[in-house]
């Protein structure tokens, strides 16, 4: 494995260290973890090592024990190396590439210049402007699928130009503060089609320019969507109208937190704390100890972001359940009502005059569309269930068999903002 960055944090009670190991992830080591990993690697013996740390300490080290602590963080590392195939993010099973490496590096170095700070700030009020000009043709209603007129295929073709100038705007981002990009590509995100590009280099940035990363990809869906305002003012063309509708409310959805969305991402790096959707669980685990009285590894947060975190985890479930509720609810009306709708279609086309009733094709295509959705997640989610429990018990018979009494805390490894799914950065709908 090797270092590729040393992101800084002055919200952070003590510094991290990011290494890219040998399958390309990412791993965040405490200061005590990278030391005994850099030491090591230099050439340096467990007993100069423990002489050093003595020092430092104030108190005695063995080689031992230091021996016993750089096992278990190369073990951490390990385990992540040895994970085959891509990484990918709950929720994108199936993604095909539709921009390989170079196509996405060719464009993204030219795009690069739309992220100049002043060339930024000159095309996001072009953008805002445009917007408030074209706000009577805003005002007007936007049509539904369900009407006969409404434009479908144009819409869905210009909506899905602003989704990958969406991933390309990450993907420039990248190539502005020189770190390398790879491929994106086209994929199922839950029930949602999705673009995703794959920016796990970003964890070599710093905190700011990971913000940067994290706001590309709407910024430039913002001017894509911008330019259809202003096509629709220069032709009156329908279609461009709702593409911008379309487009906007995407880059909406987009910015909530509680997917792995921009919005997380945002506010992951924001407060900089890795894996946030976990971290709340381990907030309230640490509570519970300290409650009964037990030995609880002190948080690496100060107490205004461990607040921050805490509200966060308890909004994020809320929402979740309710999420998971109403699309339980529909799921469930959907499939009572799918024999009707389906002997509906077979009988339009087995009787005279062998036609479709209106809307019939619909009423089957979308249900049958977010029925199979809804399988696929539950089959998912039960394979990640049941990797977790084994995960969990091994985890759980490892803490009992080591020692309780650990005179080296703080040595452990943990993947940054979910490093081993990195893909999952930049999953958009």
């Amino acid at each position: 494995m090797r270092r590729v960055g040393v992101p800084s944090d002055s919200a952070q009670r003590q510094p991290s260290y990011v290494l890219r190991v040998r399958n390309g992830r990412f791993v965040k080591l405490t200061p005590s973890a990278h030391f005994l990993h850099s030491q090591f690697e230099a050439g340096e013996t467990a007993e100069s090592i423990a002489e050093m740390l003595s020092q430092e300490l104030g108190r005695p080290v063995t080689a031992a024990e230091v021996e016993a602590a750089h096992m278990r963080v190369r073990q951490q590392v390990t385990d992540i190396e040895d994970v085959p195939g891509r990484a990918s993010p709950l929720g994108l099973w199936w993604r095909v590439r539709i921009l390989p490496s170079a196509a996405v590096i060719w464009l993204s170095r030219r795009l690069a210049w739309l992220f100049h700070p002043a060339v930024a700030v000159i095309l996001t009020v072009a953008a805002v402007f445009s917007i408030v000009r074209n706000a009577s043709a805003l005002a007007m209603p936007a049509s539904t699928m369900a009407d006969p007129a409404f434009p479908l295929l144009p819409v869905l073709l210009l909506l899905l130009f602003s989704l990958l100038a969406h991933e390309l705007g990450h993907a420039s981002s990248c190539a502005r503060f020189g770190v390398p990009v790879t491929e994106v590509g086209f994929g199922l995100y839950w029930i949602y089609p999705s673009f995703y590009s794959d920016v796990s280099a970003a964890w070599a940035l710093t905190r700011r320019q990971r913000i940067m990363v994290d706001i590309a990809g709407t910024y430039l869906q913002m001017l894509v969507g911008a330019a259809y305002l202003e096509i629709y003012r220069a032709t009156g063309w329908e279609a461009a109208r709702l593409a911008f509708f379309a487009a906007f409310s995407v880059a909406i959805l987009m910015m909530l937190p509680f997917f792995k969305f921009d919005g997380y991402w945002l506010l992951s790096d924001g407060l900089d704390v890795a894996n946030l959707s976990k971290q709340a669980r381990r907030v309230a685990g640490t509570l519970w100890r300290r409650l009964l009285r037990r030995p609880a590894a002190p948080l690496p947060w100060r107490p205004l972001k461990t607040i921050v975190v805490v509200v966060y985890g308890l909004l994020s479930a809320t929402f979740l359940a309710f999420f998971a509720v109403q699309l339980s609810n529909l799921v469930w009306q959907l499939a009572a009502s799918y024999p009707a709708r389906v002997s509906g279609l077979v009988r339009d086309l087995s009787l005279p005059p062998h036609e479709l009733a209106t809307g019939r094709l619909h009423s089957v295509i979308v249900p049958t569309y977010l029925l199979l959705g809804a399988l696929l997640a539950v089959i998912q989610l039960s394979r990640r269930l049941g990797k977790g429990l084994r995960h969990a018990t091994v985890a759980r018979r490892a803490r009992l068999s080591d020692d309780a009494d650990d005179r080296m805390p703080g040595t452990g490894t943990g993947e940054p903002g979910e490093a081993d799914e990195q893909l999952s950065r930049t999953p958009a709908l």
